[in-house]
């Protein structure tokens, strides 16, 4: 896909708060936990000086929440007349204290993703002056200041006495190396002076928490599908990064129904970054994958019913093309009955497609419209009846076409399906991963350059039917750098089910087509969550019976900490 966003303002890694006096004569001598924000009451950060959002009384450990902002505020007595310049750290357990960094969250800035820093609040400013909301200290208060993101230090002398520091901080579930932050970890906290020397007194702890459904970690960039995948035992397999500053792979596996997440072998995980195009495919009790980077790459993962090697990669470095420079990275995978694999790719301005045997020997490269003027992209597959795989793409005139890869290899002519879906770099992917219909009959379902979705039919016989309006409100496409319409699909039998973010509040919504009766009346599914991914499967093995499972970027802005499982019941 495209490079990933970079805001304006790189932050530095280190803060520093400079005030008078210093150590060791400095005691913390009460801290307290609070919210960022406190959803019960606003959608507004708290002011630094409100007294609310606590979480626990004051010295007392609360529980966070992984990937959400929280605050400290500690209270130090200022004894001293000698410069300070005071700093933040933290350990994790038993370990080592370290220096907390200056790193925001979700985006950080392309620098690192550590387990815990400091991040930016909308609540105050760096070095905004701070008032006396802790009982501690029974001296005179003489100030202090709130310690977020910043560009450049701040020097305020202050006189000795009471004084309040307030950090706003984060704690990550994946980090860079996919370290991986569980419930019920312990981290501490602890104002230091310049020169390292702890201020005496209290040390600030929190415990760690994860939500239901949390997945964390980065979105790759998908124009198919990425899961969730189910093996015959139940287990939920899906495909991320650890964090945007970490882009490698990481196939992260559900043993709740997707209650909790955690990486399965990242020893043996593929060598190859840069996860621009990923697409993925279950054949029995293996994931196919293709990922497109500097080369095309095909990899396999073997879930936990496999009989002899149980949740391991099984293939991590198989190169399908060379290096090639598409204006939008882009990949498809679908399987046949046989076990092969059709593998469509893109090329410089066409897109290519190989071949691999159910013995693991890849055919030669074939090239879609070779002989017309037309640059390709956005392509999704499905295989339909008689192992027919059947391919949707887009030109970048923004017209849509479909045609077939027959099991001998070949191709059928090309139909055009739709035009008008829009010749911005966002436009790329406006088409929904392929279904296919236990009519036999493939639905494609595409956003036109308008927002709204819409819904075609080919038949087995390949006669396009009508286009039908899925849903008219606009749809979200291009957020951050996805350049692809927000919205996900999928087949239940001769049902169809779509998901999608509305482009004016970020909500995602469900909508469903019965059989041959029209599409319904869209369903809210998750309010005003600024989605900007989504991709779900149709997952069989609940205790409730049937769902659509999904995994949802809730508003990353492409950067990290921000997906979230879900399920839409499928029953009645």
């Amino acid at each position: 896909m495209t490079l990933r966003r970079t805001p304006a303002l790189l932050l530095p890694a280190l803060l520093v708060v400079t005030a008078c006096g210093g150590p060791p004569t400095d005691d913390v001598t009460n801290w307290r936990v609070r919210a960022d924000f406190d959803p019960a009451v606003s959608d507004e950060a708290i002011e630094l000086n409100e007294d609310g959002g606590w979480l626990a009384a004051a010295g007392t450990a609360a529980t966070v929440e992984v990937d959400t902002r929280f605050r400290i505020r500690f209270e130090v007595q200022r004894a001293d007349t000698g410069a300070v310049n005071y700093r933040l750290e933290s350990r994790r357990g038993a370990a080592a204290w370290e220096p907390v960094e200056a790193l925001d969250h979700p985006y950080p800035d392309e620098i690192a993703s550590p387990v815990t820093s400091i991040v930016a609040t909308e609540g105050f400013v760096h070095g905004e002056p701070s008032g006396d909301l802790l009982a501690g200290d029974t001296g005179p208060f003489v100030g202090g200041s709130g310690v977020a993101l910043r560009t450049s230090p701040f020097i305020r002398p202050l006189p000795t006495g009471s004084t309040e520091w307030e950090w706003p901080l984060v704690i990550r579930h994946f980090a860079d190396g996919a370290e991986q932050v569980v419930a019920g970890e312990t981290f501490e906290y602890r104002m230091v002076g310049g020169d390292g020397t702890p201020l005496g007194g209290a040390v600030a702890s929190v415990t760690s928490s994860v939500p239901e459904g949390h997945l964390g970690g980065t979105y790759v960039e998908t124009p198919d599908r990425i899961g969730p995948f189910e093996a015959s035992n139940g287990d939920l397999y899906f495909v991320q990064e650890p964090a945007e500053t970490d882009n490698v792979f990481m196939v992260v596996k559900s043993a709740d129904r997707g209650r909790s997440w955690t990486e399965v072998d990242g020893a043996g995980r593929p060598p190859n970054g840069d996860l621009e195009a990923v697409s993925a495919v279950q054949v029995g009790d293996v994931i196919h994958m293709v990922h497109m980077g500097d080369r095309t790459w095909h990899y396999s993962f073997n879930t936990s019913d496999h009989p002899s090697a149980p949740d391991r990669w099984a293939l991590n470095d198989e190169e399908v093309a060379p290096e090639r420079d598409p204006p939008t990275q882009v990949t498809a995978m679908s399987a046949r009955s046989d076990g092969s694999l059709v593998a469509v790719y893109g090329g410089d301005t066409k897109l290519h497609y190989r071949i691999r045997s159910s013995d693991g020997a890849w055919g030669p490269e074939g090239t879609i419209d070779a002989t017309t003027p037309d640059v390709l992209s956005g392509p999704v597959t499905v295989t339909g009846e008689g192992d027919v795989v059947h391919l949707a793409y887009v030109d970048h005139q923004g017209r849509g076409w479909v045609r077939s890869v027959l099991p001998d290899g070949s191709l059928t002519t090309r139909t055009r399906f739709a035009t008008g879906l829009g010749t911005d770099e966002v436009d790329r992917v406006s088409i929904l991963p392929l279904s296919r219909l236990a009519s036999g009959a493939v639905s494609i379902v595409y956003r036109p350059e308008d927002g709204r979705l819409l819904e075609r039919t080919l038949s087995p016989t390949g006669a396009l039917g009508s286009p039908a309006v899925v849903t008219s409100v606009r749809v979200a496409s291009g957020p951050v750098d996805s350049d692809q319409a927000t919205a996900d699909v999928i087949a239940v039998g001769v049902d169809l089910h779509v998901l999608f973010v509305e482009e004016a509040t970020g909500s995602l919504w469900h909508v469903a087509r019965r059989g041959s009766a029209g599409w319904g009346t869209p369903a809210l599914v998750m309010d005003g969550i600024e989605g900007q991914w989504v991709r779900g499967a149709l997952l069989e093995g609940g205790p409730d019976g049937p769902v659509y499972g999904f995994v949802v970027d809730t508003g990353s802005e492409g950067g990290s900490g921000m997906n979230r499982y879900g399920e839409v019941a499928l029953g009645g």
